[in-house]
């Protein structure tokens, strides 16, 4: 099936034209779609027209799906598919209205963290709304030395930042979620599995303290390497459009939404989103 990639940035980020992903696929036009998404680490699918059972098909070829812990904000009969939308019935939120107010990689809670995360726009605003995406291959390539020392080899402790009670979000995980949504602890320095690079996984959304450090040395080195993986030089903004459906690597890549407008009760965006399993960091 012929389609074309096109380079949306020089930081990371890949249009992809041409590729109807609701269609069968031959292993060899996957191989090639694989492969750019290990090359540029964000894939957009233009003009996307995905059933929920297509959302899922495609998103199963690159491995099995995980779930986010809002189980209550998924798709009727597709438990694999979150809702991230600002839309309200009954005065509540069908969805999650504000995924990733802060700089974060999806579920990097989990002890087997996520291989990818594929985000399908079927409404989206005017204005705001764009999604900020960083290349952390390029941020651990320019970590100042000092830095570069100071997190080389330690590891994190990860909360989803849903369940912190210190950040507030408009659809916090309720009890029972947080029970079964326990922290672990991961190399705050990954190797990628499959291109073997090394990045920075550390986020700002889910990673809370670093193990073996006191409190205030754990908060100054965190900050300073968050500091660090947000400069603008890193950065790829995302502007949706309708039928839009983003492939990004939660392995390398950390991104934020724009929730400015979350407040303007006109203001609606409403997705879908898969996520697909991968494994627990190593660094060694």
């Amino acid at each position: 099936m012929a389609f074309e990639v096109r380079p949306l940035s020089d930081v990371l980020g890949a249009e992809v034209i041409g590729l109807d992903v609701a269609k069968p696929m031959s292993d060899e036009t996957f191989a090639r779609v694989h492969q750019a998404h290990l090359d540029y680490l964000v894939l957009v699918f233009r003009s996307q027209k995905l059933t929920p059972q297509q959302h899922v098909a495609f998103s199963k070829r690159f491995g099995p799906l995980d779930r986010h812990p809002s189980d209550d904000a998924v798709v009727s009969g597709f438990p694999d598919i979150l809702i991230v939308s600002t839309r309200k019935e009954n005065g509540r939120y069908i969805g999650v209205p504000d995924g990733g107010p802060m700089w974060h990689s999806d579920l990097a809670y989990k002890k087997e963290t996520a291989l990818g995360s594929m985000l399908y726009g079927i409404e989206i605003p005017d204005q705001g709304g764009n999604t900020g995406f960083a290349n952390m291959y390029k941020a651990y390539e320019a970590l100042p030395m000092d830095l570069k020392k100071a997190v080389e080899g330690k590891r994190g402790f990860f909360l989803a930042g849903r369940s912190n009670a210190d950040r507030s979000f408009k659809r916090p995980l309720n009890e029972e979620q947080k029970e079964r949504t326990p922290g672990n602890v991961h190399p705050l320095i990954r190797i990628h599995p499959e291109t073997g690079r090394k990045c920075i996984f550390a986020n700002p959304q889910h990673t809370l303290a670093i193990e073996g450090m006191d409190e205030h040395e754990s908060a100054d080195v965190l900050s300073a390497l968050f500091e660090h993986t947000a400069q603008e030089k890193f950065v790829y903004r995302h502007q949706w459009q309708v039928g839009d459906l983003t492939f990004w690597d939660n392995r390398c890549t950390h991104h934020i939404a724009d929730h400015t407008r979350l407040d303007d009760p006109t203001y609606i965006r409403h997705m879908h989103r898969t996520t697909i399993g991968g494994d627990a960091p190593f660094y060694s």
